[in-house]
């Protein structure tokens, strides 16, 4: 095994190992959000403001053991590592391919959010002040931010492999997915304006929406530019 291959190697398993570490630590809250909703939903009722407040806790618990538990089996102890996969090429394409998936799977994730969201928000807007109608209101909210800081590099694993993850094509491909994102969250915005004009309920209402589709569609465009880079070599 040669110098760069060692060192490769070395790299990886420190990733792994965090990994690992990362997924227990969620599957562990998970757990903890999960089992307290249900024991909350247990004592309290499954009615009203309780039923609410249990299945949010117990939903995002669900949501982190899933995530924890595959990020915990992808960096467990003991996996073998190739040394040929290794290498810094292939670190590159590993860490921006994962990122692109990300940008795909956050979406998603965000649509579903935002489903119950919708619910919440007449609730809210008709009266109901419950706090967790305000947690399921927010969640589509926090992914239309993270989508657009991973987008921008902001995130924790882009700033660790900054070397490996920036160059010149992925600044290209930041400035067109975030100038999309600006045109959709002006557009956005001026809708709402109009709606809220007419009516202050539904002006309310479309803002989340268009929080949403700012960042979705930031990191939308940024995967479907890296997968024409890709296909172009």
């Amino acid at each position: 095994m040669s110098i760069d291959e060692s060192k490769g190697v070395r790299q990886v398993r420190a990733q792994r190992r965090r990994c690992w570490l990362t997924g227990i630590a969620m599957t562990g809250l998970g757990l903890i959000g999960l089992a307290g909703g249900t024991a909350y939903a247990v004592l309290n009722g499954v009615e009203g403001d309780r039923a609410t407040i249990a299945g949010v806790f117990a939903g995002m618990g669900f949501g982190f053991v899933i995530l924890g538990a595959i990020m915990a089996f992808w960096g467990r102890p003991g996996r073998p590592i190739d040394p040929a996969s290794s290498g810094e090429g292939a670190q590159r394409a590993q860490l921006q391919s994962a990122r692109t998936r990300q940008l795909v799977i956050f979406p998603v994730v965000m649509l579903l959010f935002m489903i119950q969201a919708q619910t919440a928000m007449q609730r809210v807007l008709g009266g109901d002040h419950n706090p967790g109608a305000y947690v399921q209101i927010l969640l589509p909210v926090l992914y239309g931010w993270v989508i657009p800081l991973i987008v921008m590099g902001w995130d924790m694993r882009t700033r660790q492999n900054r070397r490996l993850m920036d160059d010149e094509l992925t600044e290209l491909m930041r400035s067109r997915s975030m100038i999309l994102a600006f045109v959709v969250l002006m557009g956005g915005i001026t809708v709402a304006l109009g709606l809220g004009l007419w009516r202050a309920d539904y002006g309310v209402m479309a803002l989340p929406y268009v929080l949403a589709l700012g960042g979705a569609s930031a990191g939308l465009r940024f995967a479907w530019l890296d997968r024409e880079a890709g296909r172009d070599g």
